[in-house]
């Protein structure tokens, strides 16, 4: 086996700038006039990422399909450009990103919301509807009160800033073990879960190398993680703001498939 040098792998994941939820980016502006706003929305496919839009089939942790949900994974130019970066540095570790969800309309985001609202009841039965909500928005945010005119009320997977995505190999085309199925609504999902935890078995000693892997190839190219999910990544977004404690407004706003908003 070939030693890497620096191997990511080996590299524990920082404990988070912020431990801002899906709840607390909402004030961060928008530079809705900058260049970077006029980007138009890409798939993935069209810059040879690979793709499995998770909400387009009936895979975990829902095991049925949305109907409002898209067949290919759309981003920004910019976010698609960044993962041919990723990509580029991840063939030394014989990998590739694969992405599973980009932009999604309001419609999707609200079934979302609508899923992790009832995981919450599940989980707290006896709790107030203010706690279900800040439960619920650890893993999505809350469209219910959305204003096209009102930035302050766009979900973060509207502006195409936002990517969820998880490693592959590049030889069987086997996706990486992370520890926790995708939108898994648990602790194990958060992304320091096994650096924080004693490990004992190779199953979890796994999980960390890839989700350290995934962790800074991805900060690397300049996106930043959500603390709560392994999988998303943000760049341009108000989100990417808030956790990386960014001192700029945000590139993206809310935008739509074939516009130039």
């Amino acid at each position: 086996m070939i030693k890497i040098p620096n191997d990511f792998r080996d590299i524990p994941i920082p404990e988070p700038v912020t431990r801002s939820s899906a709840a607390d980016y909402h004030q961060v502006e928008i530079d809705l006039d900058g260049l970077a706003n006029r980007q138009p929305l890409i798939d993935v496919r069209e810059y040879g990422i690979a793709c499995k839009s998770v909400y387009s089939r009936p895979y975990a942790p829902y095991y049925r399909a949305f109907s409002s949900a898209l067949e290919g994974v759309f981003v920004r130019d910019s976010v698609a450009q960044k993962l041919i970066q990723v990509n580029n540095v991840l063939l030394d570790y014989g990998a590739e990103v694969l992405a599973l969800d980009g932009y999604r309309s309001v419609q999707l985001q609200t079934e979302l919301w609508n899923h992790f609202m009832s995981r919450a009841l599940e989980q707290l039965p006896e709790a107030s509807r203010g706690d279900l909500e800040k439960f619920a928005s650890l893993y999505c945010s809350n469209p219910s009160g959305y204003d096209p005119e009102d930035f302050r009320t766009w979900p973060v997977h509207l502006s195409g800033g936002a990517i969820d995505l998880t490693l592959r190999s590049l030889y069987d085309k086997q996706e990486a073990f992370m520890g926790s199925i995708f939108d898994d609504a648990d602790d194990i999902s958060f992304t320091t879960h096994f650096e924080s935890t004693k490990l004992t078995s190779q199953s979890g000693i796994e999980a960390r190398r890839n989700r350290r892997l995934l962790y800074h190839t991805m900060t690397g190219a300049g996106f930043q993680n959500y603390s709560f999910e392994w999988w998303h990544f943000d760049y341009g977004s108000q989100m990417w703001v808030k956790n990386g404690d960014l001192q700029c407004k945000a590139l993206y706003g809310r935008t739509e498939l074939g516009s130039d908003v």
